[in-house]
Parts: C-alpha cells; sequence; structure tokens
C-alpha cells in the first residue's frame, strides 16, 4: 500500500503503456461538485492542487505510512479482546457489563477517529513550498517555502528500512515552523530528494 505520488511537471514527456510517450499538458482539475455536498466535502480527502499559487506545481504528495493506522487498529483489536475476556471473568452484573463494552465501543470510535485523520492528512513538495493538509472537520494547511529550508535530515531506523518510512526534519530560517519533524513518511528517499532537486533550487 503505497500513497505516494510523484506528479509529472506539465508540459514533461513521460511513459505510457499504449504509446510508449505523452506530454502532459495541464494539471490534474478539481472536479465541480454540487452546491449541498456539503458533508461528502467534510470527509473528503484534501486536494493538493487547491492550494497551489499560479504556475505552482506539485513534485510529490504523500501521506503518513499505512503502520499509523494499522497500529490504531491492532491496539482496537486487542482492547476487544480484553473486554470480551472481562465480561467473562466479571461479575455477571448489568452495569458491570455494560461499562465494559461502552469503554469498548468509545475506543473503537476513538480508533476510527485517527483512521479518519490519518486518511485526511496529505504532504506534498511543490516547485516552490512543503505543504501539509490536515483536519477532518476544521481544514489545516501549513506551508514552508523551499527557499527558507536552512537544513534538513532524513533518518531512516531497521524498521523505517525494512517496510519503507523514515523521519524528515525540516528547518527553516527564523522559525522552527509546524514542519519541523514529519514522522512516517513512506519512501523518504523520493520526498528527502525533492526538497533538494526541484526546479527552483536551480
Amino acid at each position: 500500500m503505497d500513497y505516494t505520488e510523484i506528479v509529472p511537471r506539465a508540459g514533461a514527456v513521460v511513459p505510457t503503456r499504449r504509446t510508449g510517450v505523452a506530454r502532459v499538458t495541464t494539471l490534474p482539475a478539481r472536479p465541480a461538485r454540487p452546491a449541498r455536498a456539503w458533508l461528502r466535502d467534510l470527509f473528503a480527502l484534501p486536494v493538493t492542487e487547491s492550494y497551489l499559487s499560479a504556475g505552482e506545481w506539485c513534485v510529490i504528495r504523500t501521506r503518513r505510512h499505512w503502520l499509523v493506522p494499522l497500529r490504531d487498529i491492532i491496539r482496537s483489536g486487542a482492547m476487544m479482546t480484553v473486554v470480551s475476556v472481562l465480561t467473562i471473568v466479571a461479575p455477571p452484573v448489568f452495569l458491570v457489563q455494560l461499562a465494559l463494552w461502552l469503554g469498548a465501543l468509545a475506543h473503537a470510535a476513538y480508533v476510527g477517529w485517527c483512521v479518519l485523520r490519518w486518511r485526511a492528512e496529505q504532504v506534498a513538495v511543490t516547485d516552490r513550498r512543503i505543504i501539509r493538509v490536515s483536519g477532518i472537520l476544521v481544514r489545516t494547511v501549513d506551508a514552508a517555502p523551499l527557499e527558507q529550508i536552512t537544513d534538513s535530515t532524513l533518518h531512516c531506523s531497521i524498521p523505517g528500512r525494512i517496510f519503507g518510512f523514515g523521519t524528515i526534519r525540516i528547518e527553516t530560517a527564523g522559525q522552527a515552523g509546524s514542519l519541523g519533524t514529519m514522522t512516517y513518511v513512506p519512501r523518504p528517499d523520493a520526498f528527502y530528494r525533492a526538497t533538494l532537486e526541484h526546479p527552483g533550487n536551480g
């Protein structure tokens, strides 16, 4: 499950399966949506192109590694297993049983919220900025210009090298910024190179 997408620049020649090569003439546009589709928009995935300025193009975009929601799902499964065991060994009192199951349902709802929050978060590198879009009910967009990056560090632990994720630390001039440390970044080598080899650095 790799959610990383390397986006070709408009006008770039890219290989295709049928014709061999094709020229990208426009960036993907955000489709038109009905005015009353507010509930669908509330939980829709963030579209990075909506936050790009004129002439700006996305080099690479991704969300955090799939191990992040998997960790929450495993935790929820373990919680449900514990509750199932407690309902067997606990006294058959209605209030005790009800409290156990309500606690399990609350924990499952929290895990579902964490999965939705992971799904809604997206990080992208353009030829000008690093952008992170997050939030479900309240959408937050954090950005840092690439030209203000003074130092960047890539760290891959042993599990990260096995499963393909890493931690990228970004330092910008004059401020730490909300993009200081990005954890569980899939394909960290490609993401890290995108911050260094973008056309704006030329």
